[in-house]
């Protein structure tokens, strides 16, 4: 938790690396305006939907037809907004995936290991079980995650992998799900992510105008309302990414004082279960919130206290 405006800063862990799940749309987010800014991608350039780009998690792509073609603009907008993998791993696509941890750094943001596109975060957990996994097509990936949590699943893993019914049971499942976790990808230290929400708060990651829009596009997420948003007062601005995935739990963003200056916020927990994670990290926020409005409130005071 950081206040860029003031210098204040705590941190827990911060400089451990979490896992992102859908957090790590924020660096390809990053790597998009940082395109357009050097003038090799325009937001209204399309990008064909093909096989390759199947996903679950794609509440936007997956009502397209295959052989559609969407504007950068549009899938940036549907990543961010709706955290849409297939629109993800398209952008991902084309700014090239080697790109996005360059761009990082060299905007000065240390610390994200390797980020890989969505579809192999799924066949990495399944490799876990079984290295066939790597020929699942991005279709068959989709029907097993379609399938319903978590012993249909199961069922349906082992059809595709040519298993028998039975073969895998649900902590076979959860182990691989570890052990693809030990693998150390799409993580990043709170410190960084915090790092690279102060750079925008300030104007200061990529230009101001991209810094901006960054700011609009991630305030009009609406993913989770029960982290960050969860315990803070009506119509709070939150300008956030969330993530999640089995045992994960992220929220990554800046919420807006009254004063509409910002206060960064990145909370990442690992273990758990949703609802337990979702609190901590909506009272994390709610008690930031408050100890920055009461030191306004406080400097204020004694501002005018002084002028008289």
């Amino acid at each position: 938790m950081s206040d860029p405006y003031r210098g204040y800063h705590w941190g827990y862990n911060d400089d451990v690396p979490y896992y992102l799940a859908s957090g790590v749309k924020i660096a390809f987010m990053v790597e998009v305006f940082r395109q357009r800014e050097r003038g090799t991608l325009s937001f209204d350039e399309k990008v064909p939907y093909t096989a390759a780009a199947i996903r679950d998690g794609a509440p936007r792509v997956n009502r397209l037809k295959l052989g559609a073609s969407v504007p950068v603009g549009e899938l940036l907008d549907w990543m961010m907004r709706s955290s849409d993998n297939s629109a993800s791993d398209m952008l991902a696509g084309r700014v090239g995936l080697r790109n996005v941890n360059r761009g990082l750094e060299e905007e000065g943001i240390y610390g994200f290991t390797p980020l890989t596109f969505l579809l192999d975060v799924r066949r990495g957990i399944y490799r876990e079980l079984d290295v066939t996994a790597d020929d699942l097509s991005p279709e068959d990936v989709r029907a097993i995650r379609w399938t319903r949590i978590w012993d249909p699943q199961i069922r349906k893993l082992e059809q595709m992998l040519g298993k028998p019914s039975g073969y895998y049971q649900r902590p076979d499942l959860f182990a691989a799900y570890d052990r693809f976790y030990d693998t150390g990808v799409n993580r990043a230290p709170m410190r960084a992510v915090g790092f690279l929400f102060e750079q925008m708060a300030q104007g200061q990651l990529v230009s101001e105008k991209a810094s901006d829009d960054m700011v609009a596009l991630m305030s009009e997420a609406r993913t989770s309302t029960h982290r960050l948003m969860g315990k803070l007062p009506h119509n709070t601005k939150v300008a956030h990414k969330t993530g999640s995935q089995f045992h994960k739990v992220c929220d990554l963003g800046m919420i807006f004082l009254p004063d509409d200056t910002p206060l960064v916020v990145t909370v990442c927990t690992d273990g758990g279960e949703v609802p337990a994670a979702e609190g901590t990290i909506a009272s994390l926020a709610r008690a930031a919130y408050d100890l920055a409005v009461a030191e306004r409130q406080q400097a204020k005071a004694t501002a005018a206290k002084g002028a008289r």
